[in-house]
């Protein structure tokens, strides 16, 4: 499965650093991903090829090129094949995160726009689909976390499985009470994968988040306040250690998926 669906709010389908005036979708290649490889796809067509079926949506962090976007989606789906992970069919989004690392607020208001985006892509998705699982990547985690959070519980229901891999979103934000916190309940399961290894996490997130430590680097805090369907999965001093960029590589974080397939009864924290 390298063609899948792709909704895109970058300006001409493409662009890294400019929000289209509306969303589009285009059946891309991920193997080659060129325009000239891509067809548009009417949102109706959409509805029609992910009814009843367990749909995964995959949703990409900051600074990244098209290109590395789709090389990324094609190794999850690798992964998710090759692990026998069940879903039926993947929608990747892809936002204006921008290709440039001095680009990092723009980037991020840029997120917070589009979390009204994302929940109508999602919205539409659950008429149709029967389950839908979110794998979210770096600042793809804060723009998931917004769009939940804009979501009644009966719009949410079919939302089955939230993966929240080296999250740059503040580590308090998801503890009981606090601003997401009402986001990841909504889900059936949410599980964070942090790594104390991840080096962009560690130096650069604090940076931009007035000295905040990420959640994708020390999990949620305060530990005894995690929200109730939560699993934090500890990824850190694996004899390779997993940084930021190598969660869509690392065959491991796809056996744990494959082994804990949910729902999480009761929060907990747990070793990969």
């Amino acid at each position: 499965m390298s063609v899948i669906p792709v909704v895109s709010s970058r300006k001409h389908f493409y662009k890294a650093g400019k929000i289209s005036k509306r969303d589009r979708i285009r059946l891309v290649d991920l193997s080659d991903p060129r325009p000239a490889n891509s067809l548009p796809v009417q949102s109706d067509l959409l509805l029609d090829q992910v009814r009843d079926k367990h749909v995964v949506v995959l949703v990409h962090g900051y600074n990244c090129t098209f290109s590395n976007v789709c090389d990324a989606y094609l190794r999850i789906i690798d992964q998710l094949r090759e692990k026998q992970i069940p879903f039926d069919e993947v929608v990747g989004y892809v936002w204006p995160g921008g290709d440039r690392a001095i680009s990092y607020w723009t980037a991020r208001n840029r997120a917070k726009q589009l979390s009204v985006r994302i929940k109508d892509m999602l919205d539409t998705l659950a008429l149709s689909a029967s389950a839908i699982d979110i794998v979210a990547h770096s600042m793809g985690c804060f723009l998931s976390l917004a769009t939940l959070s804009k979501m009644g519980q009966v719009d949410s229901k079919k939302i089955r499985n939230l993966y929240l891999m080296a999250a740059a979103v503040k580590n308090y934000k998801v503890s009981e009470g606090r601003h997401f916190s009402n986001a990841a309940v909504k889900c059936n399961s949410t599980f964070v994968f942090k790594s104390q290894d991840d080096t962009v996490l560690r130096y650069a997130f604090p940076v931009g988040a007035g000295g905040c430590d990420a959640l994708g680097y020390t999990g949620p805090v305060p530990f005894d306040s995690l929200v109730p369907n939560s699993l934090v999965v500890d990824c850190s001093h694996q004899g390779d250690p997993i940084d930021h960029g190598s969660y869509s590589r690392r065959s491991e974080i796809y056996d744990f998926i494959s082994r804990n397939p949910g729902p999480v009864l009761s929060p907990g924290v747990t070793r990969l």
